[in-house]
């Protein structure tokens, strides 16, 4: 398979303070991968720094066997979406105007959508089934509505790869299974297309990830299959839970702390 994204040997730090420590991580192509772990251990941070919203203090990150140095940032842009989590929107904006934006790194000196910017943003709202919403202003819209919207506007670009900061966070569990439906859709939709997500529901981790990065204070701690990662030994070590678990039926349970 088609190696997407390569991270070697990634650090980062705030003010002396290391947050991400020696990562080595590869997506391939018709991946779901799930990024994991407690509060505080450095999910959100790698994947910003995967989406080269920072830079890594050191290591190297290749996409598709080039560089992150050696690509062009508007081609960058066009082959990788970032989806962050409750983003806000400031200005009064229609619905089909924020999915539009999707469309921003194919635009150079006009501003004017073409038949191609078109056709793509209405594949995108059939993609995520928001026609309804069309001519609403985007800060009338419900959390998971927003949430949709945004996830339109990414679908827009059509890019190779999505990264996902908690796209299911404070959505109901309807949103919460179509969101996830959605980007496990557009991994497996073409060989070289593939979705990085941070998640805390390990049911919906295990259930839609084909493969798991548990993080602990800012390194990986376990990597593979849900049933390899999530052990009763982990849950206990870096969760600090006790768990009933049914892989087959993608159900994890916390039951207690320790």
């Amino acid at each position: 398979m088609t190696a997407l994204i390569q991270a070697s040997d990634l650090c980062w730090k705030i003010n002396q303070s290391d947050i991400l420590k020696d990562i080595n991580l590869t997506v391939v192509g018709g991946e779901v991968l799930g990024i994991i772990g407690p509060n505080g251990a450095g999910k959100s941070s790698l994947l910003k720094i995967l989406a080269r919203i920072n830079e890594p203090f050191s290591g190297m990150l290749k996409l598709q066997n080039n560089s992150y140095k050696e690509i062009e940032l508007r081609s960058f842009a066009k082959q990788l979406a970032y989806l962050e989590q409750n983003a806000p929107v400031n200005w009064p904006l229609l619905v089909e105007k924020v999915i539009a934006l999707g469309r921003s790194p194919y635009q150079h000196h006009s501003a004017k959508l073409s038949q191609e910017d078109k056709a793509a943003i209405d594949k995108a709202i059939v993609a995520t089934g928001i026609e309804h919403l069309l001519g609403r202003v985007i800060s009338t819209l419900s959390q998971g509505e927003k949430m949709l919207v945004a996830l339109s506007r990414i679908f827009s670009l059509e890019p190779k790869l999505i990264l996902a900061d908690e796209p299911t966070a404070a959505l109901d569990p309807y949103h919460q299974l179509l969101i996830m439906e959605l980007l496990q859709q557009h991994a497996k939709a073409d060989t070289d297309h593939a979705a990085i997500i941070v998640l805390h529901d390990l049911g919906l981790a295990t259930r839609f990830c084909d493969k798991l990065v548990l993080m602990y204070e800012g390194k990986i701690v376990s990597s593979g299959p849900s049933a390899d990662v999530l052990t009763d030994e982990n849950l206990r070590e870096f969760y600090r839970i006790n768990c009933y678990s049914d892989f087959q039926q993608g159900l994890i349970q916390p039951l207690n702390r320790l």
